[in-house]
């Protein structure tokens, strides 16, 4: 069994990027199911119904969100109205999805979606629960509803918080990937147990830009010390994340690999 899992989709290029990979990718590799996170697909902040049902209808099973699930507040209430998509379980004062379940050709998939509380800013700091206790409950229904397979994703800031809940998870999971920072980090590792585990799988957007920023924004905000409005860079994209194997018998995971496409 195959799994393609894309990173952070950004604006008008990462989608239009996803549109050309990720259709043929599924059908080219053998991919039994895909998670794309969308959280930065509207124009670089947040997700809209049109963005959902374009990402879905490039292929994706599920898809996941992040911080930015504030910043489209026509949203707030339509969230758990959209069966695919998913919240961060471990926020307290927005309602939506907190797992996702679906079963095809015979095999059940679970999959969540937590937040980080180090490095987040005040926000997540004050309105989200421990997501490694939040993980624990979850996890705990999944099984009871006879999940063969649980996927993570980790939105968070800090490297160190990611790697604990990969360890943390270690055995009780299929897979631990994280999001947010857009950078494709080289750790992709098969723990022990059989777990697969990524610090974060990168950005599906802008390939000529500051993590989807446009270059001029950033730079301005860095080397001016000057506030500058957010503008999502529309230059050409590139595709990250990971396609990970399982043994099937066995419900382990036997490859993982980074995918990065241009």
């Amino acid at each position: 069994m195959k799994v393609l899992i894309v990173g952070d989709v950004v604006g008008k290029s990462g989608l239009k990027k996803l549109g050309e990979i990720v259709p043929e990718y599924i059908i080219n590799n053998n991919i039994d199911f895909c998670i794309v996170n969308g959280e930065n697909s509207a124009n670089g902040k947040g997700l809209r119904n049109k963005e959902y049902e374009e990402i879905l209808n490039y292929g994706a099973n599920c898809i996941t969100m992040g911080n930015h699930l504030y910043y489209r507040k026509e949203m707030a209430t339509e969230y758990k109205n959209l069966p695919h998509l998913i919240i961060p379980a471990n926020v307290t004062n927005i309602d939506g999805n907190r797992y996702y379940i679906e079963e095809k050709n015979g095999i059940k998939y679970g999959v969540i979606n937590l937040i980080g509380r180090a490095e987040m800013g005040p926000l997540f700091e004050n309105n989200t629960k421990n997501p490694f206790h939040v993980a624990d409950e979850i996890i705990s229904k999944l099984n009871e509803v006879g999940v063969d397979y649980i996927f993570v994703d980790f939105h968070a800031e800090a490297s160190a918080e990611k790697i604990a809940m990969g360890y943390y998870l270690n055995g009780r999971v299929s897979c631990v990937f994280g999001t947010h920072t857009h950078v494709q980090t080289a750790d992709e590792i098969i723990f022990e147990s059989g777990t697969a585990y990524i610090t974060d799988i990168g950005m599906t957007g802008p390939k000529d830009s500051v993590i989807g920023l446009k270059k001029e924004v950033a730079l301005e905000r860095f080397v001016e010390e000057k506030y500058a409005k957010y503008l999502c860079s529309e230059n050409d994209g590139i595709l990250n994340g990971i396609e990970i194997e399982f043994d099937d018998s066995k419900k382990v995971a036997i490859c993982i690999k980074r995918v990065q496409v241009d």
